[in-house]
């Protein structure tokens, strides 16, 4: 009977010691987990892998062709009209890309045509149109131009005479 009861007590030592280890490696994995939830860090390092990735997945040669594509809208001082067609020109392009036109109202894209696209815009105001170039399956925005559309001009016969006068309506 006293064997037992040391045994026992060797056993009941032998769990308390391998709880209180299970504890300090619970408490070990809880403090790790807390020390990471800082969002800055776990950000920044999601970041650095997504860079890392990043560079060694371009392959720069594939990407090239794509980045060579010339094409440059000729920058004028005339804006176009509500309502009456204006010509767009692009300087500095090149034979083999697909170049369209998106003219930042709603109206669908329109390609160019040995150099020239030609628009009517239905509203005055502010747009913005992009010159996009698509060649060999990829699609780039090469350049962007900001205009005003001006309202349309109404020429009004007034007076005895009839003389004309300008009304933007």
């Amino acid at each position: 009977m006293a064997n037992e009861t040391k045994t026992e007590k060797g056993k009941n030592r032998e769990t308390l010691l391998l709880v209180v280890i299970a504890l300090f490696g619970i408490a070990g994995l809880v403090a790790l987990q807390f020390s990471r939830k800082d969002p800055t860090r776990r950000s920044g390092d999601k970041s650095l892998v997504q860079a890392e990735n990043q560079a060694t997945d371009v392959d720069p040669n594939a990407s090239a062709p794509i980045q060579k594509i010339p094409g440059e809208l000729l920058h004028t001082s005339e804006h176009p009209e509500a309502g009456r067609p204006f010509k767009f020109y692009m300087v500095k392009y090149s034979q083999g890309p697909e170049y369209e036109l998106d003219f930042g109202d709603g109206s669908p894209r329109k390609p160019f045509v040995d150099g020239t696209v030609q628009h009517t815009f239905k509203k005055h105001g502010p747009c913005i149109v992009t010159l996009y170039a698509r060649y060999e399956g990829q699609e780039v925005a090469l350049d962007t131009l900001r205009r005003i559309v001006a309202r349309v001009k109404e020429e009004v016969l007034v007076g005895p005479k009839g003389k004309p006068v300008i009304d933007y309506d």
